[in-house]
């Protein structure tokens, strides 16, 4: 069943702007059922009951059971050379249940802050269309950049996923249940001796991803899975 993002009002949901273009390109009909997510920790599924212009209005039907995330789960990223590669990660983290990322400007980032705020609009909005696929009750948060060494997390698990790290990583760790994580993935060129230092003073535990030096997109799905399955 197509599941949309609507306003919900006394029984009744309303379809606009670009979910109304949404549900015309799914060809959404009149007496159709379809699910409504109201962004506010709810969802319900309605009948539509009239197509106009620009707004699709229906009646609600029921509300559904909802699963409640019990997992915080921070993402840090390094924000690579070229930003746009982050446009296609955000799909995907958004469905391995990643809470908030936060773009972080390391030593090796070579892209100047206004440049990076210009992609943030974008991104929030790939992260609000991302959750009607995932079925997810809200879009994962995306924050304004900030500087590595202005990190701040209250997340009881902390790993920065380090290609020299050779000691440790989450194979080693046994599972064990956390109510949240933040997780530190650099961009390219890796991370600096130095900034492993300041995340280490923050924290943050060096953490293997194996054997191969992986790319950044490549990296943050491995990492978050690895995270999902020990502490999740």
């Amino acid at each position: 069943m197509d599941r949309f993002l609507g306003e919900v009002k006394d029984g009744r949901f309303f379809l606009k702007g670009e979910e109304f273009k949404h549900a015309k390109v799914k060809r959404i009909k009149k007496g159709q059922i379809i699910e409504v997510n109201d962004l506010k920790g709810n969802v319900f599924t309605g009948i539509v009951e009239e197509i106009g212009k620009n707004l699709i209005k229906g009646k609600i039907l029921k509300k559904l059971p909802v699963k409640e995330e019990n997992f915080f789960l921070q993402l840090f990223l390094g924000v690579p050379n070229r930003p746009s590669k982050i446009d296609d990660l955000i799909e995907p983290i958004s469905q391995l249940g990643v809470s908030q990322l936060i773009p972080v400007i390391t030593e090796r980032t070579a892209v100047k802050e206004q440049d990076i705020l210009k992609k943030i609009n974008r991104w929030k909005k790939i992260a609000l269309n991302s959750i009607k696929q995932c079925k997810r009750l809200y879009p994962v948060e995306i924050l304004n950049p900030i500087k590595l060494e202005d990190i701040q997390t209250k997340a009881e698990k902390r790993i920065v996923f380090f290609e020299r790290e050779k000691q440790f990583s989450l194979k080693k760790e046994k599972i064990k249940k956390a109510k949240s994580a933040a997780v530190f993935i650099g961009g390219e060129g890796g991370i600096t001796d130095n900034e492993i230092e300041i995340l280490t003073k923050k924290g943050f535990r060096p953490a293997s991803l194996g054997d191969y030096i992986l790319k950044m997109e490549t990296a943050v799905i491995v990492g978050i899975c690895q995270v999902n399955f020990v502490y999740r």
